[in-house]
């Protein structure tokens, strides 16, 4: 039997139960990374916080259909992919150079959601595919009236949509009207209308387009991507806070201008990420990405235990202290599976606060249920898993648990870590793979492939593994 699941919407700013345009299957749309540089953690907090999204509704019953975009053309990855190339590089060169940029940032991408147990998505559509579809979308807005060429270039007439600004609740009428704007990103200090098609500027890669050599503005893409894969009703979009405006805006104008009705029922945001009390900066010494993380020693895993243990509506406060304390908490459920998994000891006899195991497990996958089903409620979920393990412990050590009781816990924790991925079940033939992946990376150090060495170790840590490199040339592991 589903579980209903309410989520606040940004729209509405009402926490509503999610009612799904198909029976038991959610359509869910994510924006992806912009594939110039490093993701950091401020941008993995809102991949985390979508990949348990995705998780709850699946442990809740449903199919997720989830598409997330990969932006692979846009302002800043022109701005460094072409910086190297000569005045007269030809249309290709400058092709060639982009995709080089963004297929290695793209990797470097994925391989960060490998290391963080991040699901991937049905969908991964790089904007650069779907060229085509964008143009056809801007061709329609321009027959409905909405959108206007100047100068090789295309823009949004928001004045033609009245609900433009319902998303992030602009006052149109305390605003004064602004002038066309190219960037893809600005303040709503005034109400703007946006560009959908850039007209090729020198230096830059270009398509050929109905108004001339060209590109597609940022917030086209995602409309396009989204609407051919998930069709034109979606059930949840997602992003980070500062998305809100102006690309989610943007993305409502241009898809609801063309369709004529509501596109997507639920938005849902997740806040923003602090380090140590101040904004990330790399002036202040405080930006990090996941491979800096990991020099540090710091389990991915961890950190995805810190950062989806706080609420995705908070602003969350990263910090290594946080961390340490992450490490601990999933240290002690990792313990207490151990202990469930072993035969436990002859009890002490009768306990005047006995309970019974059943019933107490059966209050706390209530708890845990109820919890995420009310907005992704973290804190509450993990409390009733805390609280179970206090509670069992207590008995198990005068009244030693059954195997059956024990197996009913074991399967409550693979149901709980199918939504938080931290305390997989570990079977014996992990250490088969461990070693061969060892030697491996042993082959590849004593052929100089440090990249090939790297890539290795990189994912034996996605598997829990840390390599410790003895004095004598051998190689210890063990478990995060």
């Amino acid at each position: 039997m589903r579980q209903s699941l309410s989520l606040f919407n940004t729209l509405t700013r009402r926490v509503e139960p999610v009612a799904p345009i198909s029976e038991g299957q959610i359509s869910l749309y994510t924006c992806g990374p912009t594939v110039y540089n490093f993701a950091h953690i401020g941008n993995l907090r809102t991949f985390l916080f979508q990949d348990l999204l995705k998780r709850a509704f699946r442990a809740a019953g449903y199919d997720v259909r989830h598409c997330m975009n990969i932006t692979d053309v846009e302002d800043k990855i022109i701005r460094d992919s072409q910086g190297a190339l000569a005045a007269g590089a030809s249309n290709e060169e400058r092709h060639a150079a982009m995709k080089a940029l963004t297929d290695r940032f793209t990797t470097i991408f994925l391989e960060d959601l490998d290391n963080l147990r991040i699901q991937r998505a049905d969908h991964l559509p790089k904007a650069t595919d779907y060229i085509p579809q964008m143009i056809r979308l801007v061709q329609d807005l321009e027959v409905k009236g909405l959108a206007y060429a100047r100068e090789g270039s295309v823009y949004y007439r928001i004045a033609g949509l009245p609900q433009y600004g319902c998303l992030a609740h602009l006052d149109r009428e305390g605003m004064q009207a602004g002038a066309s704007v190219d960037a893809d990103e600005y303040e709503r200090d005034s109400v703007t209308d946006f560009v959908l098609w850039k007209s090729a500027k020198p230096g830059e890669p270009w398509w050929d387009s109905p108004w001339g050599h060209g590109r597609p503005g940022w917030h086209i893409e995602c409309s396009a991507m989204g609407m051919e894969l998930l069709g034109d009703r979606v059930d949840i979009h997602s992003g980070g806070v500062d998305l809100i405006f102006p690309h989610h805006e943007n993305e409502i104008a241009q898809s609801e201008g063309c369709l004529g009705h509501r596109w997507v029922n639920h938005w849902v945001h997740g806040e923003f990420l602090m380090v140590e009390g101040q904004k990330m900066a790399k002036s202040l010494g405080n930006f990090f990405t996941l491979r800096d993380l990991v020099a540090k020693g710091v389990d991915p895993i961890a950190l995805r235990y810190a950062i989806q243990s706080n609420h995705y509506r908070k602003v969350l406060n990263f910090s290594f202290e946080g961390l340490r304390a992450a490490e601990n908490s999933l240290k002690r459920i990792r313990a207490f599976r151990k202990r469930m998994e072993g035969e436990g000891q002859t009890g002490g006899g009768p306990w005047a606060e006995a309970l019974d195991p059943k019933a107490r497990l059966d209050q706390a996958r209530l708890a845990f249920g109820s919890a995420l089903a009310d907005d992704l409620n973290t804190p509450e979920a993990l409390a009733a898993i805390f609280t179970l393990i206090s509670d069992l412990n207590a008995q198990d050590d005068h009244v030693a648990l059954t195997r059956e009781e024990r197996d009913a816990v074991l399967a409550f924790l693979d149901e709980t870590d199918a939504v938080f991925a931290a305390w997989p079940h570990e079977t014996a033939s992990l250490d088969t793979e461990v070693e061969a992946l060892i030697e491996a990376r042993r082959a590849a150090k004593g052929g100089k492939n440090w990249a090939e060495a790297d890539r290795v170790r990189d994912q034996l840590k996605a598997l829990g593994i840390v390599l410790e490199d003895r004095k004598d040339g051998t190689t210890g592991w063990r478990r995060f």
